[in-house]
């Protein structure tokens, strides 16, 4: 399976802190990652070469959706799915207590917590279940 993964740029409460145990545990699969800045023709290209994506809650979500892309595999952890999530994807949210109570404010001001992300198994077998 071809996995396309956008990790994020930036290191923030949404940056999931498990990649490098995911990347161990799917070393069977083709993973290509999404880095740097490139032009959004060009991850559109990438998003339909790829079986699945996965991305955090970031700008990736928004692009497929707008291009109506194939859907993809979104990990959340202070952020709610159901407003800024599209209900096509697996939108992938290990608790609601997990939440932040400033659902709109910056996220400068949110702290990590790795406890608020689902597992990398679970994010692998919500992979495999999904294609």
């Amino acid at each position: 399976m071809k996995i396309l993964v956008s990790a994020g740029n930036i290191k923030t409460a949404k940056s999931y802190p498990y990649w490098e145990k995911f990347f161990e545990l799917a070393k069977g699969h083709e993973i290509k990652k999404i880095e740097g800045i490139l032009p959004f023709s060009e991850i559109v290209k990438m998003v339909n070469e790829c079986d699945i994506w996965i991305s955090i809650d970031s700008f990736l979500p928004h692009l497929c959706a707008y291009h109506k892309l194939k859907r993809g595999v979104v990990l959340w952890s202070k952020s709610d799915p159901l407003i800024f999530g599209y209900e096509h994807n697996i939108n992938l949210l290990k608790s609601r207590e997990y939440l932040r109570p400033d659902t709109y404010g910056t996220w400068s001001d949110t702290v990590c917590d790795k406890n608020a992300f689902v597992s990398p198994q679970v994010l692998l077998q919500e992979i495999e279940k999904g294609v």
